[in-house]
């Protein structure tokens, strides 16, 4: 009877021969497998099903069996011809199994057996690999692997035949790997978050919660977690993928939201994102309260399978809308939600399973961070060049494209200071257009605005590089000349004169012919603020314009003293 069930076992299946076997080997196609809907078979039940060829050939090497309340059993012969015994190590790629009990069986007994999985603290794991392993020596003949596997996660089993050198060595190649993937999300995060504190924009907050979010998962589902942070704790290693999985989703729907600007570009979904973003934290709530751990985890990978199609199809209505920054998005979301598709589907077992196409999350969320990094960092110099802008608008007249009145004090102060602390005289020109009003009477704001413009690129032409020239208010031009005496600007002043009086200005088939009255005043050791420079060029602009305009005039150091009662008269002339 006992060579009759030994022999039932080799015929069964051939064995694996360790000879040909080469350091690392993907072994499913070897495996014979019963699916156990009831989940309560025992081992000696399964061994007799096994015995009585109710196992069924792994053909395919099929490795995920997806969301099922089945228990699998595997069985796989190894045969070792030589004449040493040969110790070698079953490796899962696979952290998150519930269960997964190997039976090592020769002339049909067990002569060793082990119990794995997460409902074990991972404190108490002999092996303390991340993913679940079972270190075994085979010795001389053949031995029989009876495995049971069952988890309320995806059920994935890729089973491979190792050793401990191979796995030393794959163990070294992954921690740079994963030292690269952490330490570039977490630069990355704290990055984003010092950006959307002292900006005080959403995208850089969503996008940190989904650069967290996918960090999280990933150190959760990798065996990370369970090996470094919560060795002992069951309960967090049970929950904490699910839960990180989740808010993977809903801050990348957020991050969406707001990278895309829809409420500019598609006003329609975002005002109706409350209600999206309710409805998904609902959902979530219902699912975790329900406490049904494979529903709660089958519904976490639809939605992740979801979410490049969501990506693809708002980015695309973006771009169609004017959003020139989905150029960067499309790219990216294809890349990194795409990713997290593909290890879904490989996941759920719709596709066969291959270690690259498991693993694609996280090269394409690699990917996907640094085409994000590049398109947040060109948002980042964009909204700088705006805000340059918007300072260069602030200080130029953006008629004459000349400084205004603010900034001409603001860069004229440095020179001016400078000017006293050295004891060198500076200048300053003031001059208003003749008549001005009545050429707005006569043509129009048009007309004027081009009498503006003409004017200003005289004046333009005629100024050093250390000069300021600037728009004083109105039909008025101020030009501050440092190391400048009254003789000297008021030469300048008679030059510019000469050239606006010859200016021929066309407007709508109308030729108009201007003037320009200029006041000119130095600074002296008396004269300490920038201020009453320019009540001086004021007073003297007075003059001109009541001695007949189109002129060029000057005060004497005696005029000073009537510079306040004077000036109460000059608004009254123009």
């Amino acid at each position: 009877m006992f060579f009759l069930l030994f022999y039932s076992l080799l015929a069964t299946s051939k064995p694996l021969e360790l000879s040909t076997i080469s350091d690392e080997l993907l072994i499913n196609e070897q495996l014979n497998i019963l699916q156990d809907p009831s989940a309560n078979l025992s081992f000696e039940h399964a061994l007799d099903q096994y015995n009585t060829g109710k196992f069924t050939k792994n053909a395919n090497g099929k490795a995920s069996f997806g969301f099922t309340h089945d228990v699998i059993w595997a069985s796989v012969l190894i045969n070792n011809s030589s004449v040493k015994s040969i110790k070698k190590v079953l490796y899962l790629d696979s952290a998150w199994l519930d269960s997964a009990d190997f039976y090592f069986i020769r002339q049909n007994e067990v002569v060793e057996k082990a119990f794995i999985g997460d409902t074990i603290p991972f404190s108490a794991r002999k092996n303390p690999t991340r993913m679940l392993s079972q270190q075994y020596t085979f010795k001389t003949g053949t031995t029989q692997v009876l495995m049971r596997f069952e988890s309320k996660d995806p059920l994935l089993i890729p089973l491979f035949l190792s050793s401990e050198e191979v796995i030393q060595s794959n163990l070294i190649a992954s921690s740079y790997f994963y030292g690269f993937l952490y330490g570039a999300f977490f630069i990355l995060l704290v990055y984003n978050i010092a950006l959307s504190i002292s900006l005080k924009n959403s995208s850089y907050i969503y996008y940190s919660l989904y650069l967290l979010s996918f960090l999280s998962f990933n150190i959760a589902y990798t065996g990370h977690g369970f090996k470094f942070i919560w060795p002992s704790s069951v309960l967090v290693q049970q929950w904490a993928m699910i839960f990180f999985l989740y808010c993977y989703f809903i801050f990348g729907i957020a991050f969406c939201f707001e990278f895309l600007k829809l409420k500019l570009f598609l006003p329609k979904i975002y005002n109706v994102k409350k209600w999206i973003y309710a409805g998904l934290i609902a959902l979530a709530g219902t699912l975790f309260l329900s406490g049904e751990q494979l529903l709660i985890t089958k519904v976490a990978i639809i939605l992740t399978s979801f979410l490049v199609i969501i990506f693809l199809s708002l980015g695309f209505l973006a771009l169609k809308n004017g959003h020139e920054m989905v150029k960067f998005f499309i790219p990216a979301a294809f890349m990194g939600a795409g990713g997290a598709a593909i290890s879904a589907v490989t996941t759920w077992g719709y596709i066969p399973y291959n270690t690259l196409l498991f693993h694609s999350i996280e090269v394409g969320m690699l990917i996907e961070m640094s085409i994000l990094a590049l398109a947040l960092a060109f948002n980042l110099k964009e909204m700088d060049n705006a805000r340059i802008i918007a300072e260069v608008n602030a200080q130029v007249d953006y008629l004459t494209q000349l400084y205004n009145r603010r900034a001409f004090t603001d860069v004229t102060m440095p020179q001016w200071h400078l000017g006293i602390r050295e004891k060198k005289n500076s200048s300053l020109i003031l001059l208003d257009i003749d008549f001005f009003k009545k050429i707005n009477d006569d043509y129009g704001h048009a007309a004027g605005d081009e009498v503006l413009k003409g004017i200003a690129f005289t004046l333009k032409q005629k100024i050093r590089k250390s000069d300021v020239l600037a728009r004083w208010g109105g039909e008025e031009f101020i030009i501050f000349l440092p190391s400048t005496n009254k003789a000297a600007a008021i030469k300048l002043a008679n030059v510019m004169r000469k050239k606006i009086e010859k200016m021929l200005i066309l407007h709508d088939g109308n030729s108009l012919k201007i003037t320009a009255s200029f006041g000119v005043a130095e600074s002296n050791e008396r004269s300490n603020k920038l201020e009453d420079l320019i009540k001086l060029a004021d007073i003297a602009l007075y003059k001109a314009k009541n001695s007949g305009r189109n002129r060029v005039c000057d005060i004497q150091e005696t005029t000073e003293v009537k510079a306040g009662q004077e000036e109460n008269n000059i608004h009254s002339l123009r």
